[in-house]
């Protein structure tokens, strides 16, 4: 069944309102992990490989019981824009072969990056 892609971005627009809140500074760009869930290898498979074309990482494609988990990454900033982008482009293929998306997640980026370790 298709995501609702209205639902899947104020998820999205809410993470990314928790990490301001916390000081993250969203413009950075950082490694961005995602999850997703298949019903078959194949199906998985699949996904990675459009999700490679378009720049994401595959880190790994494991079943537990009967379910197939993609993880998969990309560096990125998480602001507004950026975040509902990677969430439109995620969602338009994982639909393509029916995975479910189990959300995105980063470290928080915060402080100065000029300044000295220890300063």
């Amino acid at each position: 069944m298709p995501h609702d892609i209205d639902e899947q971005l104020a998820l999205t627009a809410q993470v990314v309102e928790q990490n301001l809140t916390v000081g993250d500074h969203v413009d950075r760009p950082r490694q961005i992990d995602h999850l997703a869930a298949f019903r078959s290898r194949a199906a998985a498979r699949a996904a990675a490989a459009d999700l490679e074309v378009a720049g994401y990482r595959i880190d790994s494609v494991r079943r537990r019981l009967l379910t197939v988990w993609l993880e998969f990454s990309a560096v990125t900033p998480v602001d507004h824009e950026h975040a509902a982008a990677f969430t439109r482009e995620v969602i338009g293929i994982l639909d393509r072969h029916q995975g479910v998306y189990d959300g995105w997640g980063g470290f928080v980026v915060t402080g100065d990056p000029e300044a000295a370790p220890g300063v």
